[in-house]
């Protein structure tokens, strides 16, 4: 007997669940080998073994797909950015930024053909940055405020810095596929922690 989560749904929404899901594999991989305006409905539907109502029933439009998925996409990286130094009060200051920048870069290279998607769609706009911003100076005062990292620098200062550096190597080890995650984010926590580390008493 089926005893996953998704076997308490009606046999109906579990189809209309995994229907979405099929369509929202094939439309990214559409819209990233196509863009938008070039990618087809015909060719979603059809990479997903589904008809045009199963589409429609799901989005109104491909404009509304491609949206809803690029929109979806970037919550789920600034959640993930929410949590990037994460963990209990006593865990050491590398394995905090080492860790949850792994977890940050596995999230994006999980579907890089969607990571790409959405990194060309922000690219457009010059304020992508100030989201991720916000949330990093508000991760980075917090840690100050428990003395977890340095106060000689302003919180988004440091924000800054985790920002830039951390796309940065993203962009010339990961996105290029030189690299692992882990081996990305311990080489990146190398560069990090003598900023972030906290001043010795005098």
């Amino acid at each position: 007997m089926d005893s996953s989560p998704g076997s308490t749904l009606h046999p109906q929404t579990r189809r209309h669940l995994h229907n979405t899901q099929r369509l929202r594999e094939a439309a990214i991989r559409e819209f990233a080998r196509h863009g938008l305006q070039g990618s087809k409905v015909s060719n979603i539907v059809t990479a997903a073994q589904l008809t045009q109502p199963s589409f429609y029933r799901t989005w109104p439009s491909k404009e509304a797909a491609y949206e809803e998925i690029i929109v979806q996409t970037i919550q789920a990286w600034q959640g993930a950015a929410a949590q990037v130094m994460a963990g209990p009060p006593d865990l050491a200051l590398g394995d905090r930024i080492g860790e949850g920048l792994e977890q940050l870069y596995t999230l994006l290279v999980r579907d890089l053909e969607l990571t790409r998607l959405v990194l060309r769609e922000t690219d457009k706009n010059p304020d992508r940055h100030l989201p991720f911003i916000a949330i990093y100076t508000r991760v980075f005062t917090g840690m100050q405020a428990r003395g977890l990292v340095t106060s000689a620098l302003p919180a988004e200062t440091l924000a800054q810095t985790y920002t830039a550096v951390t796309e940065r190597f993203f962009l010339a080890r990961l996105y290029t596929g030189q690299r692992s995650a882990r081996a990305t984010a311990r080489e990146v926590t190398a560069l990090l922690l003598p900023v972030f580390r906290k001043e010795s008493p005098e």
